[in-house]
């Protein structure tokens, strides 16, 4: 139980910080939303990737 609730947390950071860091990245460049935008996505696959990182490691830990 407790792994799944740090990855959902895990998860979740890596998208509200690339939310910010594209929030003020845009402000600094006035560029909005692209930025903002971009950053979202990239923090969405970074968690993506860690989730299927962590379930490759789990599951060669059960063999």
């Amino acid at each position: 139980m407790a792994v799944v609730f740090a990855l959902s947390i895990e998860a979740g950071l890596a998208v509200v910080v690339g939310v910010f860091i594209g929030y003020y990245a845009d402000t600094y460049f006035h560029t909005t939303p692209w930025l903002t935008l971009v950053f979202t996505c990239l923090g969405f696959v970074a968690s993506i990737m860690r989730l299927l990182e962590i379930s490759k490691i789990m599951r060669s830990d059960k063999k």
